[in-house]
């Protein structure tokens, strides 16, 4: 039997104990998957360098890892993937984007460096965004062209907001049947 593992990356502002993911967790050990919600270092000033060794130090490939991101940890893990150039199974995209986001310059660090999305797109065969057209921190279009950028599926949510604890997203059903989906193809 093949090792199966998913990392989630969370985003600005967060920590491993809010929102789905320890819910995800939970429900993906499971199907024995091993689960690892990494703690981003600093996430209220959070710095792209720092993130990146972060992910480094953390992320243990086995024989099928995947990759959740939510919102800043969505280009942290682009950030990251594409800087070393790895190889994972799959990756979900969740309230991600590729451009900065007016309302949060803080963040913008994170978008200078380019990613080569062919490199992405080669060495992660299976992916999938997901956005809500709600969405009040990331606005729905970003998630659409980052969706676009990867050539990978959109999962379109009417009512999600931004997908965090606040909008009723302590569950999250829609990501846990497609992260099935991603590991049993």
């Amino acid at each position: 039997m093949k090792a199966k593992q998913v990392y989630i990356v969370h985003g600005y502002m967060a920590s491993v104990k809010d929102h789905w993911f320890e819910w995800i967790k939970r429900e993906m050990e499971k199907d024995g998957v091993a689960v690892h919600i990494l703690a981003m270092p600093d996430s209220s000033k959070p710095q792209p360098e720092a993130w990146i060794s972060h992910l480094k130090e953390n992320v243990k490939f086995s024989e099928q890892t995947y990759f959740i991101g939510h919102s800043l940890g969505c280009i942290s893990l682009l950030l990251y993937l594409n800087r070393e150039q790895i190889k994972a199974e799959g990756m979900v995209l969740i309230a991600g984007f590729l451009e900065k986001l007016p309302d949060i310059p803080d963040l913008d660090a994170f978008l200078e460096e380019q990613i080569s999305i062919p490199v992405l797109i080669e060495n992660l065969p299976k992916r999938l965004v997901i956005g809500a057209e709600d969405d009040y921190i990331v606005p729905f279009e970003l998630t659409q062209k980052l969706a676009e950028a990867l050539e990978a599926p959109m999962v379109r949510v009417t009512d999600g907001g931004h997908f965090l604890g606040k909008d009723n997203f302590k569950t999250f059903p829609v990501l846990l049947e497609q992260l099935q989906t991603m590991i049993k193809s």
